[in-house]
């Protein structure tokens, strides 16, 4: 054995000639020893022979004939595959088995023939003794021994395979496994070094075998197939070879990138280059694979000058090497990876291919041994550090986004529990109440989720099937999306089925017609705002026949602002696409450069271009009113006046690390707008909370937040105080000398020094309540005495009269309902003492109370009103001698309104009903639910999918032109609707408050809604 030689085969040699001998010993055993078959020599002779007794048998000596279970075994060997696994050969000589029959007492017998070999696959480790003993030689000596792990054997085949009793043989031979381990037969020695002067041999057991049937392949390593890992390689070569060929761009002019596909040196006297197909491997065992790398063209040349004739070329060769590889799991389980180990790497010559080598040429030889001690030695180093050493490589959490479903049925929403946790580990309640606004009038959030949702009901045909002229055709499936930061995403393009022709000079040219399916293009693009006279598709029929354009577009006062993928600067980005129809490259990975090439230009050049002159890119679209005074003279309650947007996030998300983010924290779109010609105050929203609630299936449209001073404030009390000064109560007294005889009470609203200065709400310290509580208060108490020497009777009259009126706003939604409570109280009292007499006192009191409930049915909201709007007046205390008074209550019906006028309040809040025109999305428009009130007192609604019909529609589109659903006129619209409902009151009235023109007014009768 020379010392450069692979001593695996002579090791081999050895091991099976111990077995042998131990297998003859065995024999001789039992030959030369009458009593040698008792139970406990069993494991002298195990071997040779094996036996289970039958239970009622006495005799302690197995035999054949009251035997289970016997077998007489040929002499074991051994088959290595690699540096870890072996096959175990079990050949029986003879044997039989019992059946037994839980129908019968009867037994079957089953002989085995001559010749059964039972082979298990094997897992083996080998260890090093060295030894320093005077007695061998004043040199060190070592024996290697092989150790076989016979507790973990599987079995590989049964041949041939047993007619019946298959269960009961390998049942019995797992017994005679441990029998073999017990007795010592699992160890064994490789060859002995003892000799001083030869060097120490490496045994490659990986190396044996002479071609690639030799082998039992395994087909997975932990679960992952080599279809699987092929697959990878194929993908990460296809991303390599489209650097090479300048199909996807680079951001540097690094060759590493490309090494897996292309590859050149020019130094000293190597001058080659050399283009590479897709690697492959089989799996020897889980912890060492064979790569074959394909050498599709190579060329050698004299000099540098690669442009030159080649000196020699070659076609088609293959590379083998053994590799360890190492299996990953990271410990939450999403991510798996398989990575070659660089330590241990083996050229494996038997299993390589050169075919055009000329062995009798000297050059050849020299260019044959340069590749080999390139491959050998080099190429997995340049691999590692370019990344590519890794074979396979799949997190789960990317897998979510293929499997992902955007058809939920949301009309539950997500806010229906806000007890309830949610995914990202605080609860929904929390979420919600913990939220800033930061001085927007209103913030819009939208989820990730409602973004591939609209994708996934948009009924444009674009959407579903697109051709360019009679050189690409596919179907599609829903596009998805994954925010950025940055304002950024990873758009998948869903190619669920077409054909092609490949491209010639980047020109389609009629090639033969090339099939794909299952392919997801993932493309990572700039999401950005701009004005409708910025749309490239403003004149488009898809356009102008959505419900937005025709709610805003062609109006003077608005402008239309659309969030909008960038879809004319896409960037292709390989590790996240998918080929569902792509197993291995092997012998077609060319042809998969063309095919990718393909689509990658029809879709950029020519698919991209057509969604965009349709408006197809547009996920948001928002109307802005105009600052102008003359064109807008009243302006809605929402109608926003300046809006930016952004992706927020806690942190940052790239296309790195977007897998790695927690469900439930995934960047959401945030839409920033402000009211009645404010300035925006930043540019972005400050992080607080995360806006979106995922308690109900992890699923939610969005939030959207109106600060309250917009609604409580500006809106809500405002129109509230328009209550106050109706039903607050002003004593008057117009001859002091007539008595009560000449006191009335008049409305604030009524008084002429009164009705021109506010009655404004004041907000309560916080009791703990789970509510906002704001109160108005009126008192007005006042003396009058009458002394002297006139005939005039001396008296001292006193009067008063309080108003209180309240407004609960709760801050916690229960069941989907918000109850704004509002009541109010006017206390009147009158007292008299004339000359000495005890004082005379009378009172009255006049009460109200109702509550205006904003309750969640289906995908919106209803609003009611619950109580009676009607005043109850109470008697209160009378004098015994009342005729010298007016009698309070009379006074209070005379002056007290006969309703409590609530018209507007509640027209203010049926803004909110139906369809939200404040923010467009792709598909199916949003309605509001779930109203609730955060720490601050900004109300807050969740966002849901209003009805099922398509919302961007128009030629082309899958449902009727220009339908849409909505209110039969929106308070967003210009002034449509066609009658006033209800009853006012005589005071002159504020402007409605949705008009946007200024000229209608809309009123409504609580009772009839």
């Amino acid at each position: 054995m020379c010392n450069d030689e692979n001593s695996a085969p002579h090791a081999v040699r050895y091991l099976n000639a111990q077995l042998a001998v131990l297998h003859q010993n065995a024999e001789l055993c039992l030959l030369d020893h009458a009593n040698s078959r008792k139970e406990e020599n069993k494991h002298f002779y195990a071997l040779a022979e094996f036996a289970i007794q039958r239970p009622s048998v006495t005799t302690q000596i197995p035999s054949e004939t009251d035997s289970l279970f016997y077998a007489s075994f040929d002499a074991p060997s051994l088959k290595f595959l690699c540096s870890h696994d072996v096959l175990l050969n079990l050949t029986f000589n003879k044997g039989h088995i019992v059946l037994e029959s839980s129908r019968s007492t009867q037994r079957q017998l089953v002989n085995f023939e001559a010749g059964l070999t039972v082979t298990y696959r094997v897992n083996f480790r080998t260890r090093r003794i060295v030894g320093n003993d005077q007695k061998i030689g004043d040199y060190g000596s070592a024996i290697e021994l092989v150790i076989l792990d016979l507790d973990k054997a599987t079995l590989c085949s049964i041949d041939p395979e047993p007619l019946s009793g298959r269960d009961v043989l390998l049942r019995y031979l797992t017994q005679y496994l441990e029998l073999i381990h017990s007795a010592g037969n699992h160890v064994l020695f490789s060859l002995p070094q003892f000799d001083q002067r030869a060097a120490q041999t490496e045994a490659n057991y990986s190396l044996i075998g002479d071609s690639i049937d030799y082998y039992e392949w395994l087909d997975n390593i932990n679960g992952v197939t080599f279809e699987q890992m092929n697959a990878y390689m194929s993908s990460v070569w296809l991303k390599s070879a489209m650097l090479a060929q300048g199909t996807i761009s680079a951001s540097t002019t690094d060759w590493r990138p490309r090494c897996l596909a292309e590859f050149s040196r020019s130094e000293g006297s190597q001058h080659f280059y050399m283009q590479l197909g897709a690697p492959t491997v089989k799996i020897l065992c889980e912890r060492e694979v064979v790569i074959w790398f394909d050498i599709d063209e190579l060329n050698f040349f004299a000099d540098d000058d690669f442009d030159a004739t080649p000196v020699r070329q070659f076609r088609g060769w293959k590379v083998a090497v053994v590799v360890n590889v190492i299996y990953n799991k990271d410990v939450a389980g999403h991510a798996v990876t398989i990575v070659f180990d660089l330590s241990n790497a083996r050229y494996h010559d038997a299993l390589s291919d050169y075919p055009g080598l000329d062995e009798h040429d000297e050059v050849s030889l020299d260019y044959y041994d340069l590749i080999v001690s390139f491959f050998s030695e080099e190429y997995l180093q340049i691999l590692y550090n370019a990344h590519y050493h890794i074979i396979y490589s799949h997190d789960t959490r990317w897998e979510t986004i293929r499997k992902m479903r955007f058809d939920l049925e949301d009309s539950d929403g997500s806010w229906w529990s806000l007890e309830l946790g949610d995914s990202s580990g605080v609860s929904s309640r929390e979420t919600i109440q913990r939220t800033k606004m930061f001085g927007f009038d209103q913030v819009t959030a939208i989820s990730q989720g409602s973004l591939n949702s609209q994708f996934s009901t948009t009924s444009h045909t674009a959407f579903h099937t697109w051709s360019y002229e009679n050189y690409f055709t596919t179907t599609y499936k829903p596009f998805s999306l994954h925010l950025l930061s940055n304002n950024r995403a990873l758009v998948w393009v869903h190619l669920a089925n077409g054909n092609l022709k490949t491209l010639r000079n980047w020109v389609p040219w009629d090639d033969e017609v090339y099939e794909f399916r299952d392919w997801r293009i993932a493309f990572e693009v700039d999401i950005k705002m701009c004005s409708q006279a910025e749309l490239e598709c403003a004149n488009s029929a898809t356009y102008t026949s959505s419900a937005y354009y025709k709610e805003h577009g062609n109006l003077v006062g608005r402008e239309l602002r659309h969030i909008y993928l960038d879809l004319e600067h896409v960037e292709y980005v390989h590790d996240y696409s998918n080929f569902g129809d792509m197993k291995s490259l092997e012998g077609n990975s060319r042809s998969l450069i063309l095919k990718l090439q393909a689509v990658i230009w029809y879709l950029t050049e020519k698919y991209f271009p057509s969604l965009r002159s349709e408006g197809l890119n547009i996920i948001t679209s928002i109307p802005v009113w105009k600052r102008d005074p003359v064109i807008n003279p009243s302006l809605p309650s929402y109608a926003l006046t300046d809006v930016t947007f952004h992706v927020y996030s806690k942190v940052e998300v790239t296309r790195h690390n977007w897998t790695q983010v927690t469900p439930g924290q995934e960047p959401i779109i945030v839409v920033l707008g402000t009211t009645g010609s404010r300035s925006l105050p930043a540019t972005q929203l400050e992080f607080s909370t995360g806006w979106i609630v995922h308690a109900n299936r992890g699923f939610s449209h969005g939030t959207i937040g109106i600060a309250r001073r917009v609604f409580i404030e500006e809106r809500l009390l405002g129109l509230l105080s328009g209550v106050n000064a109706q039903t607050t109560m002003i004593p008057v007294l117009i001859d002091p000398t007539q008595g009560f005889r000449g006191l009335t009470l008049k409305k604030w609203a009524e008084h002429d020094q009164r009705k021109d200065r506010p009655s404004k709400w004041e907000l309560q310290p916080s009791e703990g309540e789970g509510c906002l509580k704001y109160l108005w208060e009126h008192c007005e108490e006042w003396r009058y005495k009458l002394r002297g020497n006139s005939n005039m009777m001396s008296s001292t009259q006193g009067i008063s009269c309080i108003t209180r009126n309240y407004v609960e706003l709760p801050t916690a939604v229960k069941q989907g309902a918000l109850h704004i409570k509002i009541s109010g109280k006017v206390e009147l009292s009158l007292s008299l003492q004339a000359g000495k007499s005890e004082l005379q006192t009378v009172s009255s009191s006049v009460s109200w109370s109702t509550n205006v409930t904003v309750q969640t049915i289906g995908s919106g909201i209803k609003v009611n009103t619950l109580g009676s709007h009607d005043p109850v007046f109470t008697k209160g205390t009378m004098s015994e001698n009342n005729s010298r008074f007016r009698n309070p209550m009379d006074m209070l019906r005379e002056a007290f309104p006969q309703k409590v006028d609530l018209d507007e309040l509640v027209t203010e809040i049926r803004a909110f009903e139906g369809s939200w025109q404040y923010c467009y999305p792709l598909a199916n428009p949003y309605s509001l639910a779930s109203p609730v009130f955060n720490d601050d007192g900004d109300l807050l609604f969740e966002l849901r999918r209003f009805g099922t019909a398509s919302i961007r529609v128009g030629p082309g589109a899958t449902s009727p032109i220009g339908s849409h659903i909505g209110r039969p006129a929106s308070p967003a619209n210009a002034g449509q609707r066609s009658h006033s409902r209800g009853r006012r009151t005589g005071r002159a009235s504020s402007p409605a408050p949705h008009s946007p023109r200024g000229g209608r007014k809309w009123f409504y009768n609580c009772a009839d809604r």
